[in-house]
């Protein structure tokens, strides 16, 4: 069989009809085109390529009416919405499953139906293809409640539009009275409005090819699919697992992203989730190195069981633990996640072998060992899937009798492949993100554009500062948490001045590890480099046990 064609109006109609429509197999990853950098910029070439004619890739589709579990494409798309799957009881009916193509169609969904992160698309019909620049389309976002415009033709509308001549030539002649444009302008205007009909109005252009499958079961259309996959991306193993998992417990995957939302909502921290399956993994076969080959029946009914009784102590190790204690609010404050798993398996393995496993409940010494592992693993770069493996099963053990955290046995393994087991200085000035925050936990990051808001203590552009004074203060010792309104205030003032005046005196509590405002250490930003740096260092040795090792120190 050769692929068909079916035009772009057809092919919207398709999704999610009652009547031998277009779904979503179970087995389908997630939409991401929207949550893409510059998303907008690639929808709108999507819909540039149809306007030109130029291929956009296949669709591949299983026709099925055997009972399968599927999901819908979603209408209005918004960063964080999932397409759900449909009730039980639909399952048998006849369908097409999307195997590939879901990004465009969902793509094209949203935005010829619908909304796209709370935009509407719409056309330029006064655009000028002749002077645009070779990136420039004449799509544009705007925002759903702008006021309309006559020269940007909604998308959603001209989708909707009944396709009979009569509708097409009311569409132009009311441009044309809105904006009395000149005789180029009249041109362009019935050039763009006969280009967009024909591809998004008319059926009779088929811009969207597919290749229907019959098969009996979804082991023979994933080979198909595996096959073709015309332009997608690979099925990664984590798809795969979970799609094996799937096929056992069809709404497995929307119980993973009701924890991963349930701990971006309570801490802040966006882990999704993959990595949220990936530790399920470990628990289960003790590895994060996932292959679907190697999952059996009985590894299935695991993964089962571990989601209905190990999700508490995961989500402890980010409410109670990077959160509770560290007020840790973004994923990027911490780089190696992978590292954090092994808390996660000493938790579980506590809660399992009957023994105290919140972090509340732990002692001291308890908590203590948890501290250093963490910060050793992070600024140590204790971070590869085989030592991640060890480090686990070690933890297990010793969560198991109710012992304390394996730092000691940890500690062995990591130095035999060939990692610090000391923190360097030149280690703990690499992540000042989190280097500031484990220090100072009572100060909250707040983010901009995946940045956290900091405060140069001493400013980097201080009038009169020389390339060796901006050097010397753009440096960990120098950072303070603090929200932009504040930093803006303060901006390039030197700190002596700004906190002995009447208006910059009100933050002073909002520093840490300072000297009083009186002191002459505000005279010399070298001397209040080095005194910070003391305190700071101090500070780590107090609360955690751990001493920086100097530069020279290093191997």
């Amino acid at each position: 069989m050769s692929y068909a064609g079916i035009s772009v109006r057809e092919a919207l109609d398709k999704l999610n009809s009652p009547t031998g429509g277009w779904y979503l197999p179970q087995v389908q990853r997630q939409y991401v085109w929207g949550a893409r950098h510059e998303s907008e910029g690639y929808v709108c070439l999507l819909l540039d390529s149809l306007l030109r004619r130029y291929p956009i890739g296949g669709v591949v589709l299983w026709e099925t009416g055997k009972e399968v579990p599927y999901r819908e494409f979603l209408k209005d798309y918004a960063p964080g919405q999932y397409a759900r799957q449909v009730d039980k009881g639909r399952w048998s009916a006849d369908k097409s499953l999307v195997y590939d193509g879901q990004q465009r169609l969902q793509t094209l969904y949203s935005v010829l139906r619908h909304r796209f992160n709370g935009r509407v698309l719409h056309f330029d019909l006064l655009f000028d293809d002749q002077a645009a620049e070779s990136d420039e389309t004449g799509f544009l976002f705007r925002d759903a409640d702008d006021k309309d415009e006559a020269r940007y033709l909604r998308m959603t509308r001209l989708a909707s539009i009944t396709c009979d001549q009569e509708a097409k030539v009311a569409l132009e002649e009311e441009a044309f009275d809105a904006l009395e444009p000149d005789k180029p302008g009249r041109l362009r205007i019935r050039k763009h409005i006969g280009a967009l009909w024909e591809i998004f109005v008319d059926t009779n252009i088929k811009s969207i090819a597919y290749f229907a499958v019959k098969a009996d079961s979804p082991k023979q259309v994933n080979e198909v699919f595996r096959r073709l996959n015309t332009g997608g991306v690979a099925l990664s193993q984590i798809d795969l697992v979970l799609s094996k998992i799937k096929a056992v417990q069809s709404d497995y995957e929307e119980q993973l992203w009701k924890l991963a939302d349930k701990i971006q909502k309570a801490t802040g921290i966006d882990f999704g989730s993959a990595n949220v399956l990936q530790f399920f993994h470990l628990l289960v076969k003790e590895t994060t190195r996932m292959d679907e080959d190697r999952l059996t029946a009985s590894d299935i009914k695991a993964f089962q069981r571990v989601l209905e009784e190990d999700t508490l102590p995961f989500f402890e190790v980010f409410k109670g633990y990077l959160h509770g204690l560290f007020r840790i609010n973004h994923h990027s404050i911490v780089w190696r996640w992978l590292a954090v798993l092994p808390i996660a398996a000493y938790l579980t393995a506590r809660k399992r072998g009957g023994h105290k496993w919140r972090i509340r409940e732990l002692s001291e010494s308890e908590l203590l060992a948890i501290h250093q592992y963490f910060l050793l693993s992070q600024f140590c770069d204790w971070n590869t899937q085989t030592m991640v493996n060890r480090f686990s099963s070690l933890s297990a053990t010793a969560g198991d009798k109710g012992a304390k955290f394996p730092l000691v046995a940890i500690k062995k393994v990591a130095i035999e492949k060939n990692r610090t087991g000391a923190i360097h200085e030149y280690q703990f000035l690499a992540q000042p993100w989190l280097a500031t925050k484990v220090l100072m936990p009572n100060r909250e990051y707040v983010f901009h554009e995946q940045k956290p808001q900091v405060d140069h203590i001493f400013p980097v552009n201080l009038k009169g500062g020389d390339d060796a004074y901006k050097e010397a203060v753009d440096v960990l010792w120098n950072l303070q948490p603090m929200p932009a309104e504040v930093n803006n205030y303060k901006r390039a003032r030197h700190p002596k001045e700004f906190f002995a005046s009447e208006d910059g005196a009100k933050y002073f509590g909002d520093y840490d590890l300072v000297p009083k405002p009186t002191s002459t250490v505000w005279d010399d930003h070298l001397r209040f480099i080095r005194l910070r740096k003391s305190k700071m260092e101090k500070r780590l040795e107090e609360r955690f046990d751990l001493v920086l090792k100097p530069d020279s120190e290093a191997s």
